[in-house]
């Protein structure tokens, strides 16, 4: 009995130190200073369970989170710095955001106000317009102009001359059980004509609102250069792995 007494304690020892805090009017946020690349999963688990403590008879709904990757030399591992997760409580029975039917499909006015709003969003990166873009995001993922900004001008440090982003709708999602929010949403492919730019990988997810209305709630675009492509003599096969990553 003391044998497991004991491997108890030294396990609860070794789990990092989760901080819950409130955000006025945002809900909590859950904070860990530092924690091993493998430590990452039960964390986020263990932060899962102290949320839905905190909200007790209400749901949970997780908004952003983020953290720094850096490189512990002296051990050689992959450590995570200053992990922080948005959630908030809510009651199902008046949250305005609801499911869609499981059979619901997209009409031609709806196809056309989800393109028209990617396309609005592409027009505002390529103009480096990080304002307009943080306005066009989920509020949930307290997406800054700074921030908006940098992805633009990671969006076009590859490009050696003039060139368009344009979108293809992928298709829709209905009720994703790992969304956010129940509902319909969109997931456009971001592809660019700009020289210097090989290919691109990822997209845009849109959440639809209401009829005719969106918000960005994922932007995760990576932009190829040419020049790595001829570098390392990749094939497009070699490449659709990259992507994979």
């Amino acid at each position: 009995m003391a044998t497991i007494l004991l491997a108890a304690m030294l396990a609860a020892s070794t789990t990092p130190a989760i901080k819950i805090e409130a955000v006025p009017g945002r809900g909590y946020a859950a904070t860990v200073p530092l924690i091993d690349a493998n430590q990452y999963d039960p964390v986020i688990e263990r932060i899962k369970v102290l949320a839905a403590q905190k909200c007790g008879r209400l749901s949970v709904r997780f908004g952003r989170f983020f953290f720094d990757n850096q490189i512990d030399v002296a051990r050689g591992v992959t450590v995570i710095k200053d992990y922080r997760q948005a959630f908030t409580c809510f009651d199902p029975a008046t949250d305005p955001y609801k499911p869609v039917p499981a059979d619901w499909k997209a009409s031609p006015a709806e196809v056309a106000a989800a393109t028209d709003y990617v396309a609005r969003f592409l027009t505002y990166l390529d103009a480096g317009n990080g304002r307009a873009l943080a306005a066009l995001m989920d509020p949930q993922l307290e997406a800054t102009t700074d921030e908006m900004n940098r992805f633009s001008r990671e969006a076009k440090m590859h490009q050696t001359g003039a060139g368009k982003f344009t979108a293809r709708l992928d298709g829709w999602l209905n009720n994703p059980p790992d969304a956010s929010y129940p509902g319909a949403y969109a997931y456009f492919a971001v592809l660019s004509s700009h020289p210097g730019i090989a290919g691109t990988c990822g997209g845009i997810l849109l959440y639809r609102l209401s009829d005719g209305k969106y918000q960005v709630s994922q932007y995760d675009v990576r932009y190829v250069s040419q020049k790595l492509i001829d570098e390392e003599g990749m094939s497009d096969e070699e490449l659709d792995r990259l992507c994979r990553r």
